[in-house]
C-alpha cells in the first residue's frame, strides 16, 4: 500500500495532502459515533459523485494512450460495480439516492467534467490519481471494525491499493508540468467534500 501513496504529486502537495482526508467525519466513523444523518448525506452525495466520475474516466480513457487502457478499463468496471454496491446499501438502509447534489459535490463534479474536456490525458491521469489516492489514504487509516467495517474494508483492501498503484505508475510514465496544480485542486475538493459530509 505504501507504494501506491509514494508519489511526487503527493510529496509536492504539501499540507494539502493530509488536509484532503483528515476529517471529523472519518474520526467519528472510526469511533462508531458518526450521526446517522451525516452518514446518509455522505452516501447519497458520494453516489452522485461516483456517477460523474464514470463520465470523467470514460473521457480520460478516450484520450489515453493504448498502454494505459488496461488499468483505466478495470477502474471503470470497478466503479460500475461500486454504483451497484451503493444502490444495494441505500435500499437496505432506506436511503434516498435521488437527492440534489450539494454545492461541494456539484463543484467537485464540475471540476472533473470541465477538466475532462479541456485538459490533456497526462493531467487527467494526475487528477484521477488524486481522487483515488486520497480515498485510499482516508480509509486505510481506519481499522476495519465497528458498524462501518464493510465500508472501511472496501476502500482499504489490497485490490484497491493495487489499482491506485497502477494509476501512480501511469502518472510517472507520463509526467506533465501542469499535473501538480490540478492534482492539488482535487485535494481541495476532497477536503471540502468531507467537510460537507460532516456539517452539511
Amino acid at each position: 500500500m505504501a507504494g501506491a501513496l509514494d508519489s511526487p504529486l503527493i510529496r509536492n502537495a504539501g499540507a494539502l495532502w493530509e488536509a484532503a482526508f483528515n476529517s471529523p467525519f472519518l474520526d467519528a466513523l472510526a469511533q462508531g459515533t458518526l450521526p446517522a444523518e451525516s452518514f446518509a448525506r455522505w452516501l447519497s452525495q458520494d453516489y452522485l459523485f461516483a456517477r460523474n466520475l464514470v463520465a470523467f474516466q470514460a473521457i480520460l480513457l478516450a484520450k489515453a494512450r493504448r498502454d494505459c487502457h488496461g488499468p483505466l478499463i478495470a477502474g471503470l468496471v470497478a466503479l460500475d460495480n461500486e454504483l451497484t454496491w451503493f444502490e444495494t446499501h441505500a435500499a437496505r438502509l432506506g436511503l434516498n439516492l435521488g437527492v440534489a447534489p450539494r454545492p461541494a459535490c456539484r463543484d467537485y463534479a464540475d471540476l472533473l467534467m470541465r477538466s475532462a474536456y479541456s485538459l490533456s490525458f497526462p493531467v487527467l491521469l494526475g487528477m484521477l490519481y488524486g481522487v483515488e489516492a486520497s480515498y485510499l489514504a482516508a480509509w486505510s487509516a481506519l481499522k476495519p471494525e465497528g458498524p462501518y467495517a464493510e465500508f472501511i474494508e472496501r476502500w482499504s483492501n489490497p485490490s484497491f491499493a493495487a489499482y491506485v498503484d497502477s494509476l501512480r505508475e501511469l502518472c510517472e510514465r507520463y509526467p506533465n508540468d501542469a499535473a501538480q496544480a490540478h492534482f492539488n485542486r482535487v485535494l481541495e475538493a476532497e477536503r471540502d467534500f468531507w467537510e460537507m459530509s460532516w456539517q452539511g
